[in-house]
């Protein structure tokens, strides 16, 4: 057998075997969340946890569906304002982001800004957008906006700006013009640090939407939670709070799916 043999037959296995361990990673997330399942409903036997404070898993998941059609409804309110005020921080912020990246004066005079509206609580403005927008929807995806939208701005400004600037240089040699540069070298370098911030960011919208609704809210998972603990119904706020978590978690992976597939070159990193 030549050398060429042995090693295509010691690489054949190994390619099985690392798409398994692959496989095998990612069920980690699995045993993390069945833990603390496990830990949960041990928790409320022993120590014979009162509903009124921690109501047990089976419970909620019993209520999760007796109250499958008002879970449902108000999931549709959140998940609207969730993506309204995420579509909006992207559009917004990426472009902000490209204007600051591409022009020295404008980041001097707007980045300072940026950074003393970011570092103002998002909570504190609730009063004013009661008075400026009022209650309902409205409310809870603007400040959703707020609260996802400087994410947006500084990954796009690192990573037009973190470009290695011989590629830059590459592209004039070759006879690029300015736009050519920007879409064939400085945005897909660029990706990476741009789906970072989009994957913060819709975490990051996801909570403020469900503050808009505890505060200015009409309707939402926010809102039938709080109403439900209000009325002490713990089951059905716990309820609330599953699916919300459930429904934050699967937009992220949503956009971690999305990196896979615009950003192949990264996909074994």
């Amino acid at each position: 057998m030549t050398t060429t043999e042995t090693t295509t037959t010691a690489a054949a296995p190994a390619r099985p075997m690392r798409n398994l361990t692959e496989h095998l990673d990612k069920l980690w997330g699995l045993v993390g969340f069945i833990i603390i399942l496990t830990v949960w409903h041990v928790s409320v036997i022993v120590f014979d946890i009162s509903n009124l404070l921690l109501p047990s898993p089976g419970a909620v998941f019993a209520e999760m569906i007796e109250r499958a059609p008002q879970l449902g409804k108000n999931a549709l309110i959140t998940l609207r304002e969730i993506l309204t005020g995420y579509a909006l921080a992207v559009i917004v912020g990426t472009s902000l982001g490209i204007a600051l990246a591409f022009s020295r004066i404008l980041s001097r005079i707007v980045y300072p800004v940026l950074v003393i509206g970011n570092s103002v609580p998002k909570v504190a403005l609730a009063p004013l957008l009661l008075v400026w927008i009022g209650f309902g929807s409205t409310t809870s995806s603007f400040l959703a906006m707020l609260v996802a939208v400087f994410p947006m701005v500084i990954n796009t400004v690192l990573g037009l700006t973190s470009i290695d600037q011989n590629l830059i240089k590459l592209g004039r040699v070759m006879g690029g013009n300015a736009f050519r540069i920007f879409w064939k070298v400085r945005l897909p370098t660029a990706l990476p640090s741009i789906f970072a911030g989009l994957k913060l960011s819709i975490t990051l919208a996801t909570i403020g939407a469900v503050v808009g609704e505890l505060i200015a809210g009409q309707g939402g998972l926010g809102y039938m939670s709080q109403f439900m603990a209000g009325q002490l119904e713990m089951e059905a706020t716990f309820a609330a709070i599953v699916v919300l978590s459930a429904m934050g978690v699967t937009l992220f992976y949503l956009i971690v799916w999305l990196e896979y597939l615009v950003i192949p070159w990264r996909r074994g990193a």
